[in-house]
């Protein structure tokens, strides 16, 4: 994968470029960093340090506010949809190898799971992302469930 997204592209990078289209999918197409960081439940000062890594990379681009000039929105470019199709196919290959042995039962039990694992993540975040970013929130309820983080 590393060869096809090129040595400029890291993780983060495709991290910022997926939040974008999400944002786009869900009806915002250009969002600004503040609509960014919130998609991504972190600080917009860290969403801003990721982002500038993403422009270095091509993958986004800084579009000015029509209505404010002071302003900007990010916008996907075409490199950074070609990023994330490579990085798509890349993981539906993966997870198609991992789980190749697995039965019908067993996928259906990891969606089941992961599902649910996912919306208790979501809540996590929606309910105390300060406490989540800064490693100190649900500890408790780890220590509850007899679990170490």
């Amino acid at each position: 994968m590393r060869q096809k997204l090129g040595p400029s592209v890291n993780l983060t990078d495709i991290a910022v470029a997926d939040a974008l289209q999400e944002l786009a999918d869900a009806g915002e197409p250009q969002p600004t960093i503040g609509e960014m960081a919130e998609r991504l439940g972190i600080e917009p000062s860290r969403a801003s340090r990721m982002t500038a890594g993403a422009l270095r990379a091509g993958l986004v681009k800084r579009v000015a506010s029509q209505s404010d000039g002071r302003r900007s929105h990010l916008s996907i470019t075409a490199k950074g949809l070609r990023a994330l199709e490579t990085t798509r196919k890349f993981r539906m290959a993966f997870f198609a190898q991992l789980m190749a042995e697995w039965s019908d039962q067993d996928f259906v039990e990891f969606a089941e799971l992961l599902i649910r694992f996912t919306d208790s993540l979501v809540n996590v975040f929606s309910t105390n992302a300060s406490q989540v970013a800064a490693g100190g929130a649900n500890e408790e309820s780890c220590k509850a469930k007899g679990r170490s983080r």
